[in-house]
């Protein structure tokens, strides 16, 4: 296995140490074609020009050219045949070389792992014979995840099927849905297959990114177990054993949120959850998910989603694309 790099040989790229101070967080609604995936390639990638972080699952699949990978105070060397994984809120930074081929492939936590009912920020925690999906995400500090020239050109078809898949109209994002899904799990499967016991041995020595400090941890559970309930920032600094001012700070610092805006992105998360997969009243939603009276859940989702919680239902139920009504 590959020595990891200690975190006092990260060697930030130019213009980095100017950006620590505002650190962008991107959203899957700026970088992704649809609500769950999104795929881009060097002809049409949207800029990162500094360290960023983003709040879904990002994998980097490099066909040619030769880059760096700065990530989680480590750095790794990107050549033709390299595969690159990001977890959400980790701050990193690949620069994309001038004559690089690549896909810039952008997953929400709910399609990457849809039958895990956590919070990315939780998923650390979780044994990987529960969710290989994780493997390659978890160890991408320690492993380099490489290929020869025929699996980096089954790679490639794997990204242009994707790729193609997303493109499709509304009316069959149903099919795209299951075949996107399974293309990426095939991605991944390649992946296992060449570094199934280096993954073993990692998890076996402990050797698991952990980016988030306990506090942050103890926070987004406290908010998770409680979005019913009136949340406020004493009680959940009480919970997380630290004063109010250090949680706001290192909310601030870890996720790039105060703590009222992750309150509400997780409301609208697991309110988005309960439209699309229960049959509960939006009444019933609003209740659970903390927003009180059915007019002022419709109004802060239709604030921040851009429909009403009944479009919404209607558009992902129906198989359809974020084309609202």
């Amino acid at each position: 296995m590959p020595p990891t790099p200690s975190p006092d040989e990260f060697v930030p790229p130019p213009r980095a140490g100017a950006a620590r101070a505002a650190i962008s967080n991107y959203t899957m609604a700026a970088r992704a074609q649809r609500a769950y995936f999104g795929i881009h390639d060097q002809s049409n990638c949207l800029p990162n020009p500094v360290p960023h972080r983003h709040e879904y699952f990002q994998i980097y699949v490099n066909t040619r050219g030769e880059t760096t990978h700065y990530i989680g105070g480590n750095q790794r060397a990107i050549g033709a045949g390299t595969v690159s994984f990001v977890l959400p809120f980790l701050v990193h930074y690949i620069p994309n070389a001038a004559d690089g081929v690549f896909h810039v492939i952008n997953i929400s936590k709910d399609y990457l792992l849809p039958s895990l009912d956590l919070d990315v920020f939780e998923l650390s925690e979780v044994p990987l014979s529960r969710a290989p999906e994780l493997a390659p995400f978890r160890f991408q500090h320690c492993l380099d995840f490489r290929f020869d020239e025929t699996e980096t050109r089954q790679l490639q078809e794997l990204c242009e099927r994707m790729a193609q898949e997303a493109q499709r109209p509304p009316g069959e994002d149903t099919a795209s849905h299951l075949l996107i899904r399974s293309h990426l799990l095939h991605l991944i499967g390649m992946v296992w297959r060449r570094y199934g016991e280096e993954f073993r041995n990692c998890e076996a020595q402990g050797l698991a990114l952990q980016s988030y400090r306990p506090a942050v941890l103890r926070c987004i559970r406290h908010i998770s177990r409680n979005l019913a309930q009136e949340l406020n920032l004493a009680d959940a600094a009480h919970a997380s054993h630290v004063s109010p001012t250090h949680l706001a700070h290192l909310l601030k610092s870890e996720t790039g949120k105060t703590f009222l805006e992750l309150v509400t992105e997780r409301r609208i998360e697991r309110a988005k959850t309960l439209l699309v997969f229960t049959g509960a009243s939006a009444a019933e939603i609003g209740e659970s998910t903390g927003f009180g009276e059915p007019t002022q859940f419709a109004r802060r989702f239709g604030q921040i989603v851009g429909a009403t919680p009944s479009a919404y239902r209607r558009q992902f139920q129906r198989g359809g694309n974020r084309t609202w009504d």
